[in-house]
């Protein structure tokens, strides 16, 4: 008789870690989609001003925040023995930004709508810097806590439940922005951020609970000048992760669109605000369902097969958004539906290729390096606002479909699969 298999062996507090990590990611989730940067701030936003440039300003600030002080925090993060502490604080400051947003909303919406506006995206542009140094703690932490092979089903497990909060969240935001004689603006916006708060507070407690793994000994990062030097040497000797930064970057410039469908659709098919809660279900139903291919695609054919999924359903949801009629507008669900599965893929696809393919020590820099790299496309919300001042969107989102339809090509012909490649890595 063959030999049984050994069993598979877990880091410390493995169990435990992936509960709790459950409970942060899940409400994490549902008060994402609270404050979705796709459907409730962009109504914000246009509640406050009419300008659309200032809805591809919110999404270009995000887009810049979660990327600029991502090298440095390697830096930081490399010389710490625990990285938990940072990350707790990042997650403190986001729940009371939403509380304090949620207050300033209902006090001046109406009276000091300039205010508002000013407050949102400040605090707006300040947790999403916040967000993208919490961005590489998490992927540290979570890469030593969930080994390779069950990262699939945790980062699946943890976005089907969540989205399905989150859908139950779309159907809140329904309710409280479709009866605007119970809940008049601001009033209605206002219980939006508040829910939001909430929902991130007990994230919070989630992520609290979480053991840390050991960190590595050896650093990768000995001073801070060495930062731009290593990710210059890691960039050039990865033809791997060159592929991969061309094919995230087409599927950035897809995604960065996405805020704008929200907008087309009040502004050009006549879609009553409550709507963007039913639009709001609807994108998080498509992640829920669709996480279940991802993670099952992730596990078992790699993370490529996911990116290449992602690309080409981004592409069919600005095809959609392009081709819906305004006399055919209940067909504009669909969009969201396909948006809400291409976000959830790329959580799923681009976080963990790029664990595999850098080592413990270098992790914190390639996950950095892969990021901060992307930063000339955070600005593509922002010109695609202006842009929109004189282009239709129907024309900018049948760009939008050429570019992902570019970003599945190249990921099924050039984009390695780290498991089957033992070149594609990301180390030195």
């Amino acid at each position: 008789m063959p030999p049984s298999p050994a069993p598979e062996q877990f880091p410390p507090h493995y169990r435990r870690n992936f509960i709790a990590g459950l409970i942060h990611g899940v409400f994490f989730q549902a008060s994402a989609a609270l404050s979705s940067i796709h459907t409730v701030l962009p109504s914000l936003v246009a509640a406050l001003t009419p300008a659309a440039s200032a809805v591809g300003l919110m999404a270009t600030l995000q887009s810049i925040g979660q990327v600029i002080p991502q090298l440095y925090t390697a830096y930081i993060v490399d010389g710490l023995k625990r990285r938990k502490p940072l990350l707790l604080g990042i997650i403190t400051f986001r729940f009371l930004s939403f509380g304090l947003l949620a207050w300033m909303v209902y006090a001046y919406g109406l009276s000091n709508p300039t205010l508002v506006l000013i407050a949102l995206l400040s605090l707006f542009g300040a947790f999403s810097f916040l967000g993208g140094m919490g961005s590489v703690v998490y992927a540290d932490i979570f890469a030593r806590a969930i080994p390779a092979r069950r990262r699939g089903r945790f980062a699946g497990s943890k976005q089907l439940i969540g989205y399905t909060l989150a859908v139950l969240a779309g159907y809140f935001v329904k309710m409280v922005l479709g009866d605007p004689v119970r809940f008049p603006f601001p009033v209605n916006f206002a219980i939006i951020l508040g829910a939001s708060s909430v929902t991130l507070a007990i994230a919070l407690i989630g992520f609290a609970l979480i053991k840390e793994p050991p960190t590595p000994e050896r650093r990768v990062l000995k001073h801070r000048n060495a930062i731009w030097g290593t990710a210059v040497m890691l960039f050039k000797s990865s033809r791997s992760l060159q592929w991969l930064l061309v094919v995230q970057s087409l599927i950035m410039l897809n995604l960065a669109i996405a805020p704008f469908f929200v907008v087309h659709a009040k502004q050009d098919l006549g879609i009553p605000l409550g709507t963007v809660g039913i639009y709001l279900s609807l994108q998080m139903g498509g992640a829920a369902i669709s996480n279940v291919l991802w993670a099952w695609l992730s596990d078992h054919h790699g993370n490529r097969s996911v990116i290449a999924g992602i690309a080409f359903v981004a592409m069919l949801a600005t095809f959609l958004a392009w081709l819906t009629p305004a006399s055919q507008g209940w067909l504009y669900g669909g969009v969201f539906i396909l948006l809400g599965s291409a976000i959830s893929g790329s959580s799923v696809g681009f976080a963990n290729i790029i664990l595999e393919m850098a080592d413990e020590a270098t992790r914190p820099v390639c996950v950095a390096l892969r990021n901060t790299a992307l930063l000339p496309i955070a600005f593509a919300p922002l010109i695609i606002g202006l842009l929109a001042h004189w282009f239709s969107y129907h024309f900018l989102f049948a760009i939008a479909a050429g570019v992902a339809l570019l970003a599945f090509i190249l990921g099924i012909w050039k984009l390695p699969e780290p498991r089957n490649d033992p070149d594609a890595v990301c180390s030195l």
